[in-house]
């Protein structure tokens, strides 16, 4: 195969916000206000893999692709428990919509971290729109040469591929000086430069999340598009390329505790559409007609126990969702100063929390699930078995499988 290769700007100095007013509540009000939309939309996103083309331009009009992107290059650069809001806002309108928008707009907090800023000109472009799923499993090789790295390989996965513009990659590191036993590394390959390969919805959920596999076949890239940092063993020592550029903390964190936040989030509002759910239920009975003595009608008082219980399982979730990303931030501040102060452990705890919020969440489902009924949630179509799915799907995936080793 002849070596595909892209031209790319890199002569720009910086980019302005779209909106420099707008607050983190304006941008969760936004995410919210999307609910309905998303609601009415679930079957259409399952049957396509993905949200809609018409979705993806509302979601980027409103400005959230942009929340965790630096300001230099327009973004809002507002601080992860507010990603952590508007992400629960979004999945609990579509849980897929919400697996594919996060996983391709939080890392632009990556490429902010670890790339140069020659990189990040490259990434951020000329008009700031970024989009890009993270697949840190090195499943490709990077071959130095003088003109830049070849990109070679094939990821599973790429949550958010869909709708993305790049896609980051851990590879093996082929270097001109080899190094003694392996070397990781983390590539930014432009959507020019691969292919996403059609291949998936074969699952039992989160078939709306875009989760394609990605081939990647002998691209040539800029050198300031690989960095010899692994995705799963940061260096942080001394601060991150993007913490001495932006000057913000938040781009000088490990990732475990990052990658916890996403995935806890998006099952977090996965539990309150279920509880959504649950209410129109609930809803339901009380406006029927009353078939025995007057008063509440039948059955009504069998949904208000596990709607109570699953209520307060959720809010714990959210709040420890809110309350894990905060620690996010608070270790990435006290490791600028004091790398000793955010330890690989710290990370760890970080992820542990938060694996049980989105277990707790998981569990409020199945409460729900089992008290709507065979009729409710067992049947093809309906939306308590479409969370139910999701959840069983999200289950699987390695983030959550704390039990395990």
């Amino acid at each position: 195969m002849s070596i595909q290769t892209i031209s790319l700007r890199t002569d720009f100095a910086g980019l302005a916000q779209p909106e420099p007013w707008l607050t983190p509540d304006d941008i969760v009000a936004r995410a919210a206000a999307f609910r309905p939309l998303l609601v009415e939309d679930q079957a259409n996103c399952e049957e396509r893999g993905t949200y809609s083309k018409e979705m993806h331009e509302r979601f980027r009009d409103a400005g959230l692709y942009r929340v965790l992107q630096p300001k230099m290059y327009g973004g809002y650069e507002f601080d992860l428990p507010v990603f952590a809001r508007v992400v629960m806002e979004i999945a609990r309108g579509c849980p897929g919509t919400g697996w594919g928008f996060c996983l391709a707009s939080a890392h632009a907090l990556n490429v902010a971290a670890l790339f140069t800023k020659e990189g990040q000109d490259i990434a951020f472009g000329e008009d700031g729109e970024f989009a890009a799923p993270a697949r840190g499993v090195p499943s490709g090789t990077a071959t130095e040469t003088d003109d830049g790295w070849i990109i070679d390989g094939l990821w599973d996965y790429c949550s958010g591929s869909p709708h993305s513009n790049f896609a980051i990659f851990g590879v093996r590191l082929i270097e001109k000086t080899p190094s003694a036993g392996p070397v990781f590394g983390t590539a930014l390959v432009p959507c020019e430069q691969y292919e996403i390969l059609d291949n998936w919805g074969d699952f039992i959920g989160l078939r709306a999340s875009g989760s394609n596999s990605i081939r990647v076949d002998k691209a040539l890239v800029p050198k300031s598009l690989v960095v010899r940092q692994n995705l799963f063993a940061i260096d942080i020592d001394g601060g991150t390329e993007g913490y001495h550029l932006h000057g913000n903390p938040m781009y000088s964190g490990r990732m475990f505790g990052f990658f916890q936040t996403e995935i806890t989030s998006i099952l977090v509002g996965v539990g309150f559409a279920a509880l959504d759910e649950f209410e129109r239920i609930i809803k339901r009975k009380l406006d029927a007609p009353a078939s025995g003595p007057p008063g509440m009608p039948s059955g009504v008082q069998d949904f208000l126990r596990p709607y109570g219980l699953a209520l307060g399982m959720l809010e714990a979730a959210r709040n420890a969702v809110l309350s894990g990303a905060q620690s996010y931030m608070d270790y990435c501040a006290a490791g600028v100063i004091d790398s000793s102060k955010y330890s690989e452990i710290d990370d760890m705890r970080i992820q542990a929390g938060l694996q049980h919020a989105a277990k707790l969440s998981g569990d409020a489902i199945d409460l729900l699930y089992t008290a709507a009924g065979t009729s409710t949630s067992a049947k093809n179509g309906s939306r308590m078995q479409l969370y139910f799915r999701d959840i069983s799907m999200a289950r699987t995936n390695p983030g959550l499988a704390y039990e395990v080793g």
